[in-house]
């Protein structure tokens, strides 16, 4: 659990391959990002690994840090969660149960799918609905989201649902049923084949969790080009028969509006960052109630639009809306039933679904006096009536009011504003070159050659 500024994230930047242009920090939807000295920062206290910054960087110098299949152990028995939406990168002519096989082929003991968690979770729904009076309920199903809301809606954590996600549940499952058939639990591994980056730091550092009942992350990219090697080079196909194992609808639970059908009352369901921001503000603040369940996630289409899925989020959200039909008459066919092993742990995993409450970051307060933090509040309101409120970013940050709280935690000066700095020099009070100083601190010593009088390439 991330504590006392101990932050753990996955987005990461390559100072090899960035030039400073700013996209990142203009997408940030919590402000994390600031340019120092000609490259982009992160603040890891304001990330929630949303992955925005992932999507716009023109030169792919930032990046996801997962485990990755290197990680694997090879004395372990080797256990691959992967999720539906894997099976969605791929067209419908290929079934689950051949796409799951040639994952396997990536050096996994066994192959399982998180959705068949998700007859349990339409359990536990109710379940909690019944016991929790506090409206509305968030969902706990995306961390991005989970963070987002520590960073910059505090007031709303109390409301977020207190149950694992559902890769964690098949994870429990697993280690359960290898404990039955007496496996050594400490040669048991499991890894997340994950379509994000929030979901990897909610494997190495779970909100609301002590440790995660997942041992590592693989980049679904990764496991992707290698399930279609392999899947290219097989000359037979099928050949074995298909059931239905879980419900039909469970599939589509990680795509967007799927979820609140499970939640009595009334229920929303939100993707995409600004969306989700523009929502949460409007509850935060009083504008919306009589709401009883929100599905938030940080992604368009929800999981299908993770940013290390390899297709097409749309082709995706179709092949899996497919794949439900097939289930669905699979289990006509077997009288309206699906045998979901999972499910015969049912009784074993209600105590394990649980988890703590979910508190604010720290790393945010500005101060941990309440007294030194209203002064520096002040202060804040006070800068804010010195700068022109553009949000140019001139300044190595995101807007006026990044800086002005930079400055009172001590990462900036005043003199970084731009417009500030022509006022100085105005009246004197600092000089053309202390100017360009703090611009090269900024932007990087050699951003402003291009502009040196003696360029031979000066028009």
């Amino acid at each position: 659990m991330e504590k006392g500024g101990d932050y753990t994230h996955s987005i990461q930047i390559d100072r090899g391959k960035c030039i400073g242009c700013s996209h990142c920090m203009r997408v940030c939807s919590t402000q994390a990002i600031r340019i120092v000295e000609g490259y982009a920062v992160i603040q890891p206290e304001r990330c929630v690994d949303c992955g925005e910054c992932y999507r716009v960087c023109p030169q792919k110098a930032i990046y996801a840090r997962d485990d990755g299949l290197a990680f694997m152990r090879d004395d372990a028995y080797k256990i691959a969660l992967v999720p539906s939406v894997f099976i969605g990168q791929f067209p419908s002519d290929y079934s689950a149960t051949e796409v799951l096989e040639a994952v396997k082929s990536c050096g996994f003991d066994e192959v399982c799918e998180v959705e068949r968690a998700v007859d349990f979770m339409k359990e536990a729904y109710g379940t909690y609905a019944d016991n929790h009076i506090a409206r509305p309920v968030i969902s706990s199903y995306c961390p991005a989201v989970v963070r987002l809301i520590q960073v910059l809606y505090p007031s709303l954590t109390p409301h977020i649902m207190l149950l694992k996600a559902p890769h964690d549940i098949a994870a429990l499952y697993l280690r359960l049923s290898k404990e039955k058939q007496q496996d050594d639990p400490r040669k048991i591994f499991i890894y997340y084949v994950t379509p994000c980056a929030a979901k990897t730091v909610a494997a190495r550092a779970p909100v609301g969790e002590a440790a995660s009942p997942i041992d590592g992350t693989i980049n679904m990219k990764e496991v992707y080009n290698k399930t279609v090697a392999t899947l290219l080079g097989r000359k037979e196909r099928g050949g074995r028969k298909h059931v239905a194992d879980m419900s039909p609808d469970s599939v589509c639970w990680s795509l967007s509006g799927n979820e609140k059908h499970y939640f009595p009352g009334r229920s929303l369901a939100i993707d995409g960052m600004e969306n989700v921001i523009e929502f949460l503000e409007k509850l935060e603040s009083g504008h919306l109630s009589d709401i009883d369940f929100l599905e938030l996630r940080a992604c368009d289409q929800g999981c299908a639009g993770g940013i290390l899925c390899p297709g097409n989020r749309f082709l995706t959200v179709e092949r899996l809306e497919h794949r439900q039909k097939r289930l669905q008459m699979l289990k006509d066919q077997q009288g309206g039933e699906v045998d979901n092993r999972l499910m015969r742990y049912r009784q074993q995993l209600q105590p394990l679904s649980r988890v703590d409450p979910v508190h604010p970051r720290d790393g945010l307060l500005l101060d941990e006096d309440m007294e030194k933090a209203l002064i520096k509040l002040q202060r804040i309101r006070r800068l804010m009536t010195y700068f022109p409120g553009f949000d140019c970013g001139a300044c190595g940050a995101p807007s006026c009011r990044s800086l002005a709280e930079d400055i009172v935690q001590g990462k900036a000066s005043i003199s970084h504003c731009v417009f500030v700095q022509r006022v100085m020099e105005k009246n004197y009070k600092l000089s053309p070159d202390q100017a360009f100083v703090v611009i090269e601190k900024i932007w990087g010593r050699d951003r402003l050659n291009k502009y040196n009088d003696t360029n031979e390439n000066e028009p």
